[in-house]
């Protein structure tokens, strides 16, 4: 039960330290890396706020999935005990964010380690500092696994569906 609480609280930590990052704006320092497969997300006018839809298209195929649709978000936890939540789930289009909760540099890339081509352009490229984030949007439905490129026995995956 303890756990379950832990890992609770964790999770709304972790959301709302997305939400301050959404809300403080983007940042030329802080260990988050551009990656071009990567999906551009803006706030459609007249929203504010992170709970704002989140549409737009840049990553390979996701303008078919965003065409007046809306980009659902998802956020994983790096802690010191690893991925939380590990496995998720989520729909094609979806826009994974990987929070660093941890003591320690996360790089999260798509196995297998140390090539990262079970799903190429799924790769941080460098590591983030505590607090830093990594978006990814998933648009290839199946199962993806992942690690963490600078401690690769911390791992995760995405299942990605319809």
């Amino acid at each position: 039960m303890n756990n379950k609480i832990f890992l609770g609280l964790l999770i709304l930590a972790a959301g709302v330290l997305v939400g301050w990052y959404v809300l403080k704006g983007p940042s030329n320092s802080g260990g988050t890396a551009n990656n071009p497969s990567q999906q551009q997300q803006t706030t459609p006018s007249g929203a504010s706020g992170a709970l704002a839809p989140l549409t737009g298209s840049g990553a390979s195929g996701a303008s078919d999935l965003t065409k007046g649709g809306v980009t659902e978000r998802t956020v994983v936890a790096y802690t010191d005990l690893g991925f939380a939540p590990s496995p998720v789930t989520v729909k094609q289009g979806t826009t994974v964010t990987f929070v660093n909760n941890s003591s320690r540099g996360m790089w999260v890339a798509s196995d297998v380690h140390p090539t990262h081509l079970l799903l190429p352009g799924f790769d941080e490229l460098s590591s983030a500092v505590k607090g830093g984030t990594y978006d990814y949007t998933f648009v290839k439905v199946g199962t993806w696994t992942y690690h963490n490129h600078v401690n690769p026995s911390d791992t995760g995956s995405v299942t990605v569906t319809k």
